[in-house]
């Protein structure tokens, strides 16, 4: 008969041996992957406000949307009402507010495809500034704005209108692609 001393070590080596046998098999174990639908929506964000800081931790860019999806592999995200918003030195250079649009984290590059207006606050040299257009692609890294469609702009009391544009915000300058039409006043 064995006795109670000796049966403890006994059951002691049987059961470390099953639970490492346990455990060598749990941890082989993978999941079975599930293939995305690549017309679905992988993810989809109400109320998104994302932020990009600068190398010295000062606000770079902020995109805010009422709401955000991603289709599985690609690097573009969909936005519904975007405003994106970039930043000189913590202050607001620029800002866009579309319909909708979608951006590409690989290129960093915006497409607002329907009704964008991007406003250049007022300075203390300078008014407000507005370009409204049907659609704009904006370079975030170069901070570039461009549209080949019909534009209108306004910057303090002048207006005018063209079919295509471009700004740098680095210059500050807005040019006119074709048929602009400028009504200055001071």
């Amino acid at each position: 008969m064995i006795r109670s001393h000796r049966l403890f070590p006994i059951l002691l080596v049987l059961i470390t041996g099953l639970l490492t046998v346990w455990l060598d098999t749990v941890s082989r174990w993978e999941p079975s992957k599930r293939e995305l639908d690549p017309n679905k929506p992988e993810v989809v964000v109400d109320g998104v406000v994302a932020t990009r800081y600068d190398p010295k931790g000062m606000l770079q860019e902020k995109m805010i949307a009422s709401r955000m999806w991603q289709y599985p592999d690609r690097t573009e995200s969909y936005f519904e009402t975007p405003d994106l918003q970039s930043y000189k030195n913590g202050v607001l250079a620029y800002h866009a507010i579309g319909d909708s649009g979608r951006y590409n984290s690989k290129t960093r590059q915006a497409l607002f495809d329907k009704k964008v207006t991007l406003i250049q606050p007022a300075s203390a040299t300078q008014p407000e500034t507005r370009v409204v257009s049907s659609n704009m692609r904006i370079d975030t890294v170069r901070h570039i704005a461009q549209a080949a469609t019909l534009t209108h702009f306004y910057h303090g009391k002048s207006s005018g209108s063209a079919v295509g544009f471009i700004y740098e915000q680095q210059t500050g300058q807005l040019q006119l692609l074709s048929n602009a039409k400028v009504t200055y006043e001071k």
